[in-house]
């Protein structure tokens, strides 16, 4: 940390109004059909030039298994690993804590409930984070022999689920419809003591927010997840879904006010 950032951060939390964002950089394509599962994690090395990337697959009996994969800035695909890397496994229960680093005050609301949700609802941190509905609306159509119309009024009816939602200074900065609540799917927290956090909105869009509730927008993105912070707070990496196993690794440079 420069002491030109720890004088401001002695004077306060940083105003993410007041942060300069680069365009997206593209760094590589993943092709989750290859690495099989979902992506679950994004952790940045402590020296900023890799990546650990893990997967989690279930199987029909509920079995969960995890995959490791780790690649660089060079535009290598992921190679796989036999374990997360300890680096990574540190950098992750910082990333996705409840609570700010060294900030306690800011902390994490976590709601959960059971309410009518519609067919169209878009919870936030895009398609990662909305779980498949038990009973789809055509899956019912089809086993029911309801007709269009019967089908039709069923998703304007919508479905009972299970909802948890994340909320910070009154933003959603994650939702789980009828799935696991991942902790850190959604958000990343920025380095201690500045109180910034990374999250994807509803819109896969990322957006990044201060202590105080002040946000500013990245633009470009429209189906991000898994935001994660450098430890210097000098580079945002996220995941961007561009079809339908595939997803590109995006890097922004950020500059904090005396970096």
């Amino acid at each position: 940390m420069s002491l030109m950032l720890a004088l401001v951060l002695a004077a306060g939390q940083i105003d993410a109004a007041s942060l300069t964002l680069s365009a997206p950089t593209a760094i590589v394509e993943i092709d989750v059909g290859k690495l099989k599962g979902d992506l679950v994690r994004l952790s940045w090395s402590p020296d900023g030039t890799q990546f650990y990337l893990q997967t989690s697959e279930t199987d029909r009996r509920f079995n969960t298994r995890l995959r490791h994969f780790v690649l660089g800035l060079d535009g290598q695909p992921p190679k796989g690993t036999a374990q997360e890397p300890t680096w990574a496994s540190l950098y992750w229960s910082k990333k996705s804590s409840q609570i700010a680093p060294g900030v306690p005050s800011l902390k994490i609301e976590v709601e959960q409930q059971r309410k009518l949700v519609s067919a169209t609802s878009n919870p936030a941190g895009g398609s990662l984070a909305r779980g498949d509905l038990p009973g789809s609306t055509t899956a019912a159509g089809t086993q029911t022999g309801m007709g269009l119309e019967d089908a039709a009024r069923a998703a304007e009816q919508g479905q009972m689920a299970n909802i948890v939602t994340l909320r910070l200074k009154g933003q959603v900065i994650g939702e789980f419809v009828n799935a696991p609540a991942i902790p850190g799917l959604t958000f990343s927290w920025g380095p201690a003591g500045t109180g910034l956090v990374a999250f994807a909105d509803p819109d896969g869009r990322i957006v990044i927010m201060d202590g105080q509730g002040r946000v500013h927008k990245l633009s470009g993105p429209k189906s991000a997840s898994l935001p994660a912070w450098t430890a210097d707070g000098k580079r945002l990496a996220y995941l961007e879904k561009t079809g339908r196993n595939k997803f590109t690794l995006h890097v922004v440079d950020v500059t904090m006010p005396g970096q």
